[in-house]
């Protein structure tokens, strides 16, 4: 089963009365357990297509299939009730709430859901808020302010909150970018450790080492998806650095 499928997706704004054509005609599919990583030189409209397919934008024309449903033909309301509960988001600016604490901020979204009511629910995603946490290693800093983490820490709490509805697919917009090498790579295992569980992910990336991990990689150019390279499942290890050299040749023959 196909986790999306896009059709002819266009998007287009008009900026001082003229028509910006920033995805043109895109057509392809997620399959189900795949991730998939989309690179392409700045304003080539990586983000734009994230915000589209994931609804969190308008598209212009064409269909977007999310398992089977039409994002098309949802109300607003629907739609927003789609993302809470079925998509995470992960981001390169790591938005938190300074108000909360990291742990508040990580069981919001499943508190704000239509299933996070009632006090055995709330056990419960509780319960997962704490086991997400010990799993991505941020345990210890569960009831600290935001200001008082590291970068790499805040955004793996980003990766908890994302995951603490059980989604179906996560996208991430340029997720390790503003992450040292270090907290990157720490970032990409627990992306693919989770990948591996099961979850759908899309992600839009400028580092190549971040796509060597994906299973395949889309190449987009002036708002047209103008290739793919297909590296299969990530294994880890030595494989790592064989991976980098292909998706870097790849690149180089797309022009990038």
């Amino acid at each position: 089963m196909n986790a999306l499928t896009i059709k002819d997706l266009c998007k287009t704004y008009i900026v001082n009365k003229r028509q910006n054509n920033v995805l043109r005609n895109i057509n392809m599919e997620i399959a189900e357990g795949e991730m998939v990583a989309v690179m392409g030189p700045s304003g080539s409209g990586k983000s734009t297509l994230l915000y589209t397919v994931s609804g969190m934008d308008v598209m212009t024309a064409g269909r977007v299939s999310f398992f089977g449903q039409d994002l098309g033909s949802l109300s607003p309301a629907e739609m927003s009730r789609l993302r809470l509960t079925e998509m995470g988001f992960i981001f390169q600016q790591m938005y938190l709430l300074k108000n909360l604490s990291i742990y508040d901020n990580i069981i919001l979204p499943a508190f704000q859901s239509a299933q996070g009511k009632g006090r055995e629910r709330r056990r419960q995603i509780n319960e997962r808020a704490r086991q997400l946490m010990h799993k991505l290693g941020i345990v210890e800093v569960a009831e600290h302010d935001i200001n008082e983490v590291s970068g790499g820490q805040l955004q793996r709490a980003c990766i908890c909150r994302s995951l603490i509805n059980e989604p179906r697919m996560i996208f991430a917009d340029e997720p390790t970018g503003a992450l040292n090498q270090q907290n990157s790579r720490a970032v990409m295992k627990e992306l693919n450790r989770i990948n591996g569980e099961g979850t759908t992910i899309m992600l839009v990336t400028h580092d190549r080492n971040v796509a060597a991990r994906s299973d395949r990689v889309l190449y987009i150019e002036d708002g047209t998806i103008k290739g793919e390279y297909v590296l299969g499942k990530f294994g880890g290890g030595e494989e790592t650095r064989q991976r980098e050299r292909k998706i870097s040749d790849w690149l180089m023959e797309m022009g990038f």
